[in-house]
């Protein structure tokens, strides 16, 4: 089904060439999403437009013109739940990626299509189909002593998942990490995926102590200020495309928090930098011809 409009023409959109290929691409999100929207429905769980997708739908009524993705958010909990049911509901060629076995520590959850090609590093072995990004929204620091200390010991976690040689080092130069030096030692030992999942977790057994939610690497990303938990209570649906997506009740409360003057355009590059974007041929195909090309013209 075409849910992006005259999809076998290019068209310029806010003095931006869109492309039927970028079409073809947007309209192949549309179809996950669409799916996941069954999903999430079917096991009442709730879920909001997020970053530049929040912006599309208030200021453009779909895609950002210049946008190549597609990426929701969910409260941990309801992330948990949907983590819990991917797998029995979505058919073939649709999946879920997750650190669970995408081959690395994601800390989101991607739905993709496998016939289709979203490729960031050509050499790389993981699942690169077109996707949509899945962002978990947990407690964030609020200025209470309690959400302090969960907090502390969510970054001891993370630091002994993602970067345990340099967490290690840091503690031998007199580093106190939380709850104890011993714990995190104790808890490096651990199999990789092993700790992951506690630290998953022990997210969910402390949402909703913090007024504050986001995502736990919002900063190293760029994205601004803290994001209360009120305004994510319930969702409105905005127009997008062809569909309606559903966003945060108070949705320009939270793009001015992320974003502040959401309503300027500004071309930023995206996130992912794809090297080969294709709806119509999947990347395994792609992968092995462009190898194939290369070792003949590299003899």
């Amino acid at each position: 089904m075409n849910y992006i409009s005259s999809i076998q023409q290019d068209e310029i959109r806010a003095g931006f060439l869109v492309t039927t290929d970028r079409k073809k691409a947007w309209n192949k999100m549309l179809e996950l999403l669409v799916e996941i929207d069954r999903i999430c429905k079917k096991h009442s769980i709730k879920y909001f437009a997020e970053g530049g997708t929040l912006i599309g739908a208030a200021r453009h009524k779909g895609f950002i013109p210049w946008d190549d993705d597609l990426d929701i958010s969910m409260l941990r909990p309801d992330y948990e739940k949907f983590k819990q049911v991917a797998d029995q509901e979505l058919k073939a060629p649709l999946t879920i990626s997750s650190a669970y076995n995408s081959g690395e520590v994601l800390t989101i959850l991607k739905v993709m299509d496998e016939e289709t090609t979203a490729i960031e590093d050509i050499d790389d072995q993981r699942q690169q189909g077109i996707f949509i990004d899945i962002w978990p929204l947990d407690d964030i620091l609020d200025g209470s002593n309690r959400v302090q200390a969960v907090w502390d010991i969510r970054q001891s976690l993370i630091g002994a998942i993602m970067n345990p040689e340099g967490l290690m080092a840091e503690m031998k130069n007199g580093l106190q990490c939380k709850p104890s030096n011993d714990f995190i030692r104790q808890f490096m030992t651990l199999p990789v995926l092993d700790r992951f999942k506690e630290y998953e977790t022990f997210c969910a057994n402390h949402f909703g102590e913090s007024e504050n939610i986001g995502y736990q690497f919002s900063k190293i990303m760029g994205i601004k200020g803290n994001l209360k938990l009120k305004y994510y209570r319930d969702v409105v649906y905005l127009p997008f495309e062809s569909v309606e997506i559903p966003v945060p009740v108070d949705y320009e409360k939270v793009l001015e928090a992320e974003f502040g003057n959401w309503r300027k355009f500004v071309r930023a590059r995206s996130f992912h930098e794809l090297q080969y974007m294709s709806a119509d041929v999947g990347y395994k195909e792609i992968q092995a011809k462009v190898k194939h090309e290369l070792k003949t013209v590299e003899g």
